[in-house]
């Protein structure tokens, strides 16, 4: 009996007992099915007698022996293990060590419309056959033919597809054959004029998750970009009918992104063609695909119901997946445990370009912000204390490695890589890492040894425990000044627990003085490696008002300075040259007020927080953005200790929201009133975005008191609003009100919305959001009307994960209820939502009671509810929730 803890382990995944050279594909759409024949071109690597590969929920018509692509064949015996997903072909004779063979198979695959992997069902346009979309990340190949399903099986292809002639595009990986199709279209099928063919040659080695095949109709948007070599390289969006305005912005940033990493990160981009391809459902944003990058319609229109956090997306995903062209398409992982070479390197990447696009503060808090993310960032993840090693134990579904840890952990140990070797280092590192590995595959431990090469320093503490524990530093500091010898003394200690081991990391600081400017000579990185260390500056002749510490929030984890007072945090919030650590110390000391009023409710809140309040609100000096991250008033605590407080700390925000709403209510509606988010004269998309934010805040602080002169200010933004954040978050202002207008203005709203995939995306959102008695009703009523679709994940995405961190709502008996209700039916239909709704109870072992009993009755539901065989992330997920 298997008793492990994960249905996969790293010792699963041995030596590979062949080399796939090329595979010859042929597609054939045939209505309900695809037919599939492949032919692998294989090296033995060891003599083999026998043939194993991954083959899921196939239908397998023949298997043969044959001398290559065109070649007859020869049947070969087989067996098909259906619950193992293996296909098992017998050799007709004994191959070699590096004697090269085919073995061509013929099968056919049923796409699915909620089984998003390997061929599925997409929202088709009106008129148009059914549209079909590919994802083959992490195992989705095998779900559409026989495969070595492997990263390491990284091989040239050549793909041919067949479909009704009335497709406008067959689109597969790599460069259009002008062999068989010279005007680079698909060319009708001799004889029968209905089909249509077009064959792909991909001559760049591709492991089989980045393949890619889809057909459907699409309008294209196109474009180019030359490079200073002189290369021209076709951009292409292929969008849905009529939506190619749409994309003009997308192709702007897409232009702006392919010339900036060739730039700096030395990247030429190789193929004729990239694209950019609107799909309707995924689990994810986007997928790269080698040559072809998928991104959810959503997300890759611009359109009248475009948030600006979609827009800020929109940046960042479209250079993220250009950026994998070079790091996991052309150097790709060793194996899935090996997934956050390709995804942080990338992310490091992509926040590098957006900080060169956006104010470089604002885009650095709000990363700090999907660092905190009290539902699916790495810290709440990891204070469950069931996850966070970035080079995983084992999983039971590789998209559990599609994760905070994966993606934001992870990207923050590049950037701490980064800053400990040196801008200068890490780039000869990271050319030397591309560059040996090109084309093929490396493991963690291979880069490391680049980055030791490079800088000739040692890293394995640094690589041991950041990438395989659960945990993260807490780091305190205690500072003094001796005026004797004119010396500042900065003392760090890192909290450690029995047998834990000090982490690597860096710190940048430094002194600043009463004039908030930092002092000669005080700005460092400092390298903290053990338990204690410490830092001494010599020759300071004035004491300096405070240390600058963790600026940037230089390492991932918790900081706090010991011995600085609310008199030392109000001048660093005054005063501190770094923005992020400006911010930061009024966030500590709204925290103070925060835990004051979390074990007294009834107690005041300090007259100077309010007065420090006050004096950033009429601050001019302050950036839209910046002063937003000041006055937004959270419910998560920074000192992790009440994380789980949850409907306490809903009320102690609200208190605190309320003290700032009867001391200025005037000012804010003032500051609200004279932001000027409706006219229209932004010269780029990014112009607004920092204005609107502040403003949403500003409306929050004044809707709080629920009163029916906030209720008009409300209803007046929404219908004076131009722009699809300043209607969204007068929306949801909106339902959380006693409004009596609600209702009505809702329903109004999804009339004129819900013909549109975002914007109806986005009323399903407020309608989660709300903070009313009837927001389950009004949930329960959304999901029977005759347009939502609990297969579309934009849509169900959108529905149900706001609840989640909907705390006022959430924990009482009907919250944690409809949670337990909504898992069991989700979980087969959409494995990854369900997972991100089932991390709400990923605390449970940290909740007070009687919170705690409740939610473990939800847990015990969850388990005799979900199949272990047909769902097991979603149960191996919630029985480790609730016995660790």
């Amino acid at each position: 009996m298997d008793t492990r803890r994960f249905k996969y382990m790293s010792e699963d995944f041995g030596e590979l007992p062949v080399a796939l050279r090329h595979l010859t594909i042929y597609l054939n759409f045939a209505g309900d099915f695809v037919e599939a024949t492949i032919c692998l071109e294989m090296i033995a690597l060891q003599q083999i007698d026998e043939l194993r590969m991954d083959a899921n929920s196939l239908e397998i018509m023949s298997v043969e022996w044959c001398s290559g692509p065109a070649g007859a064949g020869t049947p070969m015996k087989y067996e098909y293990l259906r619950e193992k997903n293996i296909l098992i072909a017998q050799l007709p004779h004994r191959v070699e060590k590096g004697g090269t063979f085919f073995v061509r198979t013929v099968n056919r695959c049923f796409p699915s419309d909620h089984i998003l992997e390997g061929i599925y069902r997409d929202a088709t346009p009106p008129g148009a056959p059914q549209q079909y979309m590919s994802q083959c990340q992490q195992w989705g190949f095998q779900r559409i033919m026989p495969i070595i399903d492997d990263c390491r099986a990284k091989c040239t292809m050549t793909t041919t597809i067949e479909a009704d002639s009335a497709y406008t595009h067959l689109i597969s990986n790599g460069n259009i054959s002008r062999r068989t199709n010279p005007g680079g279209r698909p060319v009708r099928k001799p004889g029968d004029p209905s089909r249509q063919v077009i064959t792909y040659e991909n001559p760049v080695p591709m492991a089989p998750y980045l393949f890619l095949v889809c057909i459907g109709t699409w309008d294209t948007l196109a474009d180019q970009v030359t490079f200073p070599s002189g290369r021209t390289v076709r951009l292409e969006y292929l969008v849905p009918p009529k939506a190619a305005d749409e994309v003009r912005i997308p192709m702007e940033i897409l232009k702006e992104a392919v010339l900036w990493i060739e730039r700096t990160q030395d990247y030429e981009y190789t193929g004729e063609t990239y694209r950019t391809i609107c799909m309707n459902k995924s689990n994810f944003g986007g997928m790269e695909n080698v040559g072809n990058t998928t991104i959810v319609t959503d997300a890759a229109l611009i359109t009248e119901h475009t948030l600006d956090v979609a827009l800020l997306y929109a940046h960042a995903v479209i250079v993220h997946e250009f950026e994998h062209n070079q790091c996991g398409s052309e150097t790709t992982m060793e194996t899935p445990f090996d997934v956050w070479l390709n995804e942080a390197y990338t992310v490091d990447v992509e926040r590098q370009f957006m900080a060169d696009l956006f104010d470089p503060a604002f885009i650095r808090l709000n990363q700090v912000d999907s660092i905190r993310n009290p539902l699916l960032g790495p810290l709440a993840i990891e204070d469950a204390g069931h996850a966070g090693k970035i080079v995983r134990e084992g999983f039971n579904d590789p998209d559990e490695l599609i994760d905070g840890v994966t993606y934001v952990k992870a990207a923050e140990v590049i950037r701490m890589l980064r800053l400990i070797l040196g801008e200068e280092k890490f780039r000869a590192a990271k050319t030397l890492y591309f560059s040996r590995y090109h084309n093929g595959n490396a493991n963690t431990g291979q880069f490391f040894e680049c980055f030791e090469e490079v800088s000739g320093r040692q890293l394995d503490q640094f690589r041991k425990e950041w990438l395989y524990r659960i945990g993260y530093p807490k780091v305190t500091a205690s500072t003094g000044y001796d005026p004797s010898g004119g010396s500042y003394r900065i003392r760090f200690r890192q909290e450690l627990g029995e047998g834990e081991k000090p982490f690597h990391l860096p710190i940048e600081l430094a002194l600043v003085d009463l004039s908030g400017r930092d002092i000669e000579g005080t700005s460092k990185v400092f390298e903290l490696k053990e338990e204690e260390g410490e830092i001494v500056f010599q020759c300071i002749s004035q004491p300096p008002a405070f240390a600058s510490m963790n600026r940037d929030y230089t390492f991932y984890g918790t900081f706090r300075h010991d011995n600085a007072d609310s008199e030392v945090l109000s001048l660093q919030t005054r005063l501190d040259p770094n923005a992020c650590n400006r911010v930061d110390a009024f966030r500590q000391l709204t925290d103070i007020e925060r835990i004051k009023l979390l074990h007294d409710p009834d107690g005041e809140v300090a007259a100077g927080w309010c007065e420090l309040f006050g004096e950033i609100l009429s601050d001019r000096n302050i950036s839209p953005s910046l002063k937003a991250y000041f006055l937004r008033i959270e419910e998560q605590p920074l000192d992790r200790e009440y994380i789980t407080w949850y409907r306490e700390l809903v009320a102690a925000r609200d208190r605190l929201m309320l003290s700032v709403n009867r001391l200025y209510r005037d000012q804010l509606a003032a500051l609200f009133h004279g932001i000027d988010t409706y006219s229209a004269k932004k010269a780029s998309p990014k112009d607004g975005i920092e204005e609107r934010m502040l403003k949403q805040v500003l409306l929050d602080l004044i809707a709080v008191d629920d009163s029916a002169d906030s209720h008009k200010i409300i209803l007046d933004h929404f219908y004076a609003a131009t722009t699809a954040t300043d209607r969204f978050s007068a929306l949801l202002a909106l339902n959380r009100s006693s409004s009596a207008t609600r209702r009505r203005v809702l329903e109004e709203v999804y009339g004129k919305w819900h013909h549109h995939l975002s914007g109806y995306a986005n009323y399903l959102r407020v309608v989660a959001s709300g903070t009313q008695e009837d927001v389950f009703e009004m949930i329960a009523e959304e999901k029977m009307r005759p347009g939502f679709d609990i297969t579309q994940p934009t849509w169900c995405r959108a529905l149900f994960l706001p609840m989640a961190t909907n705390n006022k709502m959430l924990w009482t008996d009907r919250g944690i209820n409809w949670i337990a209700d909504t898992i069991i039916e989700l979980a087969p239909i959409n494995a990854v939502t369900t997972g991100r709704l089932l991390n709400t109870f990923q605390h449970v072992r940290k909740l007070r009671p009687p919170l705690r009993e409740k939610v473990e009755s939800a847990l015990e539901r969850i388990e005799k509810s979900v199949s272990a065989d047909k769902c097991p992330s979603v149960y191996g997920q919630a029985v480790t929730y609730l016995r660790g």
